[in-house]
């Protein structure tokens, strides 16, 4: 199939995702699944005409390398504690095979945190990762005949290549399956961890291509997690329900945006040699705030975020409030903690205060983890109003039967059915609080019941 054509096909799918109207489910995910397929093919088709325009040049961005440089040997690191937030972007790392910890290579039900760090640093399983490569056509891992399978070559584990697949979801880039292909033909590894209580890629979101193998024996220690990791001042990050049950079935092996995309702003908070807990930043529509999503970045670069029960203040039903009064129904949808600073459906941890006003706050809880939070003083501030009206403002839906609405048949406001219309419910429901952060910076984080109205996340 020529460039022109496959040109062609892309605009098409682009312009059906934007202007068609609206379809039900499996026709609309038939759409949206041609045009991820095409986006891809075009991504792989200018990435090798244009002297790697993603791949080449995205890499480097991404690591921190001359774009037009040639690709770097990976440096040996040793893992490092270092609690101190740095704000520079996790580099991949070819981990020593010095001291490697003896005993047999096999899975295990629980694992301590000192055996993790040491198999990171040395690990037993055989895996060498390098900064990702995009190459144009994997043959073994097509999914439809005669299709390029453009795939990122991210590392090797004997005499097979490593390698992951994206597809694009809405505008985020997701990691369609991690394949060691060899000699022997090409397969998924769909257990990445060394534990066995961690999580496998579910068959309804992971589907290997035809002629490809799901593998539920190959792991590595190199993508096994530290179930815990403090990040200075108490503010300890875990990973338990992250590892063993990835949101939506798609975080399993990561965001593939900073390897697609190649421009993602990163903090790391620790590095642990082959993998790294970072905030990775991303700006916000409110003045004076920055969003930041907590995660560990893979060898190979791919950001794993992390669950929000497995964050200080992340479990929003969790935390105890001074006046004792709950402030969530019990069987109604769970509430967790979001950035007040971001829309819905971008699932960020906490939205950072460029400055924060002390004598705009009062304390009024604690987290389970023993972290004090505040609230508004009595009547509220600029921040709460504003970022009230601002999630109210926001929202949408289309407009339910009977009910007229705008030209393209949605409502908005309260009657999307935004829940906190006045700042006095928003007061009283504590939807929004404030906390430090690993490094003494303020954090505000919203019940996620206050965030604002969508239709759907798509």
């Amino acid at each position: 199939m020529s460039d022109e054509l496959h040109a062609l096909l892309a605009r098409a799918s682009n312009e059906i995702e934007v202007s068609a109207p609206a379809l039900e489910g499996g026709r609309l995910g038939v759409v949206r699944s041609e045009v991820r397929r095409r986006r891809i093919v075009r991504r792989a088709a200018e990435s090798f005409a244009g002297v790697g325009v993603v791949g080449v040049l995205g890499v480097g961005l991404w690591f921190g390398l001359d774009p037009w440089a040639p690709e770097p040997v990976a440096p040996v690191v040793t893992p490092t504690i270092a609690p101190t937030p740095t704000p520079t972007t996790p580099t991949p790392t070819t981990p020593t095979r010095d001291a490697a910890p003896t005993g047999p290579v096999t899975r295990e039900e629980s694992i301590d945190d000192a055996t993790v760090l040491a198999r990171l640093g040395a690990p037993r399983t055989g895996e060498v990762w390098h900064a990702p490569t995009l190459v144009p056509d994997v043959p073994a891992l097509r999914r439809v005949d005669g299709e390029p399978a453009p795939a990122y070559l991210v590392g090797t584990r004997g005499e097979a290549s490593i390698y992951l697949t994206a597809w694009e979801l809405g505008d985020e880039w997701h990691v369609d399956g991690l394949f060691e292909v060899g000699p022997q033909g090409a397969r998924l590894i769909a257990c990445p961890s060394a534990r066995t209580a961690d999580a496998c890629a579910d068959e309804v979101n992971y589907q290997p291509p035809p002629g490809v193998v799901r593998d539920v024996d190959t792991f590595y220690d190199t993508l096994t997690l530290p179930a815990t990791v403090d990040l200075g001042d108490g503010f300890t990050v875990t990973t338990t329900n992250t590892a063993q049950t990835p949101v939506l079935g798609f975080r399993l092996y990561g965001d593939a945006a900073p390897i697609v995309d190649g421009d993602v702003e990163q903090r790391v908070l620790r590095d642990l040699g082959p993998v790294a807990v970072v905030a990775q930043v991303a700006e916000s529509p409110v003045t004076g705030l920055t969003n930041l999503t907590y995660g560990f970045t893979t060898p190979f670069g791919t950001f794993v975020r992390l669950d929000p029960s497995d964050v200080p203040g992340g479990e929003f039903a969790a935390i105890s409030w001074d006046d004792g009064v709950v402030r969530t129904t019990e069987g109604s949808p769970p509430v967790s903690t979001v950035a007040p600073g971001s829309p819905a459906c971008r699932w960020t941890s906490y939205s950072q205060e460029s400055a924060h006003v002390p004598g705009d706050w009062r304390p009024a809880g604690t987290t389970p983890s023993g972290h004090r939070v505040y609230v508004p003083v009595a009547g509220g501030n600029s921040m709460s109003r504003e970022l009230r009206a601002w999630h109210e403002e926001n929202s949408s839906t289309l407009a339910p039967e009977g009910v007229q609405g705008d030209e393209y048949g949605t409502v908005h406001g309260a009657a999307a059915g935004y829940p906190y219309t006045t700042d006095e419910a928003f007061l009283q429901a504590n939807a929004l609080f404030a906390m430090q952060g690993p490094a003494g910076e303020w954090l505000l984080g919203m019940r996620s019941d206050a965030a604002n109205i969508v239709y759907e996340c798509a």
